[in-house]
């Protein structure tokens, strides 16, 4: 640990002054084409126990820069995550979304803030009075944190986002518009976390109204219904796992010590009733052969097992997404 980190200098100032609780503010993803971009505020206090290697994370090692994450937790007077997803980033534009998880993220660190140090231009407003430094991520000890914090959130969420939505190489590139992302974008079409007002996103949207591809209209079914679980808290294990000539489940999730096989049926409209009810006997046994085989591969998983039904009814005015837990028995 060092005494007192050379880039301590603006914290130092501050306190000085009188100004107790500073916060260093830094966001992650402005630039990617898919995922949210996230704010972290961090509060150290003068007192503390200066965390040895702090620096601008894009300068690190995945493997520090997720053991600074943990060190930064732990020793830091308060910590707050600010996160605006796509959607709202399409809406208002990225810089305004990212100027929004700034602050929330100094809102969520439940402390008064007396002064807070941005990276980069700074926030448009003087809700709290604030010094904007450019390069600020290498130059600001407080800033520098902030932007581990930020980057080490929004890579794990990207990963998790791999196996919500498997193909796109999520866990690689982190939504970032690499070559191989935007050709997988050409191939398989925007998922629900693509910001759609991007470039190399928007050219490939399709109209699910009018799309003939009953394959993609699948796809798109399953992507809505699997990122509807997660948002409940479930665990996205696996999607399409396959049983040979038995056929695939569409999405194995679990959730608070259960583990759900899950069939997602999609429609535009209530053209044949409710899709919940598409699942008729035939398709239950088969569904029961997958299950088998798929707890057959994982006995490690020894869980109180469900089927759920989920049906995406595609309107107008938005999805409709009816969940049936535990929809039928075999």
């Amino acid at each position: 640990m060092e005494t007192v980190p050379q880039h301590l200098q603006l914290e130092k100032q501050l306190w000085s002054q009188g100004k107790q609780n500073i916060a260093g503010i830094d966001e992650a993803g402005r630039g990617p084409l898919a995922g949210p971009v996230i704010a972290a505020a961090v509060v150290f206090d003068q007192s503390t126990e200066w965390i040895d290697g702090i620096r601008d994370s894009k300068k690190l090692s995945e493997k520090k820069r997720e053991r600074l994450y943990d060190a930064i937790i732990e020793q830091a007077t308060a910590v707050g995550i600010g996160i605006v997803d796509s959607t709202e980033i399409d809406r208002i534009n990225i810089l305004r979304a990212t100027h929004k998880a700034m602050r929330q993220a100094i809102g969520r660190l439940k402390l008064k803030v007396d002064h807070i140090l941005v990276d980069g231009r700074g926030l448009p407003d003087n809700i709290y009075p604030q010094t904007a430094i450019i390069g600020g991520d290498r130059l600001c000890y407080s800033i520098s944190a902030a932007s581990i914090i930020a980057k080490v959130y929004r890579d794990r969420f990207m990963r998790e986002m791999d196996t919500v939505f498997p193909g796109y190489g999520f866990a690689v590139h982190k939504g970032y518009g690499t070559k191989k992302h935007r050709e997988t974008i050409q191939k398989l079409k925007p998922c629900p976390i693509h910001r759609r007002s991007f470039h190399s996103v928007k050219e490939y949207l399709v109209n699910i109204d009018t799309v003939s591809n009953t394959r993609y209209l699948g796809k798109y079914g399953e992507d809505a219904a699997a990122f509807y679980l997660y948002n409940k808290g479930f665990t996205i294990l696996q999607r399409n796992f396959h049983a040979g000539a038995y056929g695939e489940i569409d999405i194995i999730a679990r959730k608070n010590g259960v583990l759900s096989f899950v069939e997602v049926k999609t429609q535009r409209r209530k053209v044949y009733g409710p899709p919940a009810n598409w699942v008729d006997d035939r398709k239950m046994q088969q569904l029961g052969i997958i299950a088998d085989a798929y707890l057959s591969r994982h006995p490690e998983l020894d869980l109180d097992c469900r089927f759920d039904v989920i049906g995406i009814t595609i309107t107008s005015k938005g999805n409709r997404i009816r969940h049936m837990e535990d929809a039928f028995r075999l």
